[in-house]
């Protein structure tokens, strides 16, 4: 979650023009009345040359009136498939500002130079994704904020970028104020469900205090700070509040999550392949809470140890935590040879 990082590390150079845009807002109050707050951005260049100017990129209202359209997304898996997944399900949909010019930039910058990149993404997503959506819809958060994932780490779960890592490249404070361990031997941010679901809350809270996704996913890369002083920087005229300003490198960042979740929606107008996706991994956990090496665990039940970091990627070492227990995740059908091995080993 380290500020303006990104699947491609692309920043927008644009000349000074003024873009704005109105969404509408239903009052909870007030039946029928409206608040419209255009914003404007500078979008600097990666090397601070020419600034440029992102107009109404979010409108802080009613999220279900005025940013969320509710649909079902739903893709068939392929003819004959037997691993495949029926569908993945976007139960809302958040209103993309499309016309924005840095918006359309990144869409562009995804069809062209960064194909390769989004596609390498897609194609490691054919696993995780389904599984990941569900955790975000089941806590209240649309699922194309799945979106989020493809920008900050393309899918790549051991990716790590200034103290930043995982999937949703959470900070430790972040991620431990979530729910997650991350000590020197365990680092729940690589571990795609309980990043997902650390994630899904964190986000929940950002939308809850901005009573915007936009604004949410602006305060995921820049934190609280920097959208909190933006925020306050307003003025009240006829019921309209005017003069909201996200920083330059949030409206960047905003701008590339509206562009990938654009994609998402039908990767093949945009000339992607839609992916096959799969079945989350099955495996049967077991608590262990003596500091086993994996390579040891691999031996009891006839494994390659590769296969046992496959399933527990949260693990940073070889060997797991000495006293505070951990969820071992085993390969399917290996549960009676393990308890059997460890049941002699700890009767030593």
């Amino acid at each position: 979650m380290a500020p303006d990082s990104s699947l491609y590390g692309l920043h927008a150079a644009r000349s000074g023009a003024d873009f704005r845009g109105l969404f509408a807002r239903l009052a909870a109050v007030v039946l029928l009345s409206q608040m419209i707050f255009p914003i404007s951005a500078l979008a600097g260049s990666e090397l601070g040359g020419n600034p440029g100017l992102l107009a109404s990129l979010s409108t802080p209202g009613n999220s279900l009136n005025a940013e969320i359209a509710p649909a079902i997304l739903t893709r068939p898996a392929p003819a004959g498939s037997a691993d495949g997944t029926a569908a993945v399900l976007w139960r809302n949909r958040i209103q993309i500002p499309i016309r924005e010019p840095l918006v359309k930039r990144y869409i562009r910058f995804y069809e062209g130079v960064g194909r390769r990149s989004f596609s390498a993404a897609l194609a490691k997503a054919d696993k995780c994704l389904p599984e990941m959506t569900e955790i975000l819809e089941s806590r209240g958060v649309p699922g194309e904020l799945i979106s989020i994932v493809f920008v900050e780490s393309g899918f790549k779960g051991t990716s790590s970028y200034r103290g930043a890592g995982g999937y949703w490249q959470l900070l430790p404070a972040t991620a431990r104020n979530m729910g997650l361990r991350v000590n020197r031997w365990v680092d729940e941010r690589f571990d795609p469900v309980k990043s997902t679901k650390a994630a899904a809350k964190y986000l929940r809270k950002l939308h809850d205090q901005y009573d915007s996704w936009l604004l949410a996913i602006a305060a995921y890369n820049a934190g609280n700070a920097p959208i909190c002083d933006a925020a306050g920087r307003c003025r009240v005229e006829n019921g309209k509040l005017y003069g909201r300003k996200l920083p330059a490198y949030s409206a960047v960042y905003v701008s590339k999550v509206m562009a990938a979740m654009n994609i998402l929606r039908d990767p093949e107008k945009y000339g992607f392949k839609y992916p096959h996706f799969c079945r989350p991994t099955d495996y049967d956990p077991v608590l262990v809470t003596t500091n086993l090496s994996l390579e040891r665990v691999a031996r009891w039940i006839d494994v390659p140890v590769s296969r046992l970091k496959e399933l527990n990627p949260s693990l940073r070492l070889d060997t797991m935590p000495p006293s505070s227990g951990f969820a071992l995740r085993l390969p399917p059908g290996t549960r009676e040879k393990f308890d059997l091995a460890y049941e002699v080993y700890s009767g030593r």
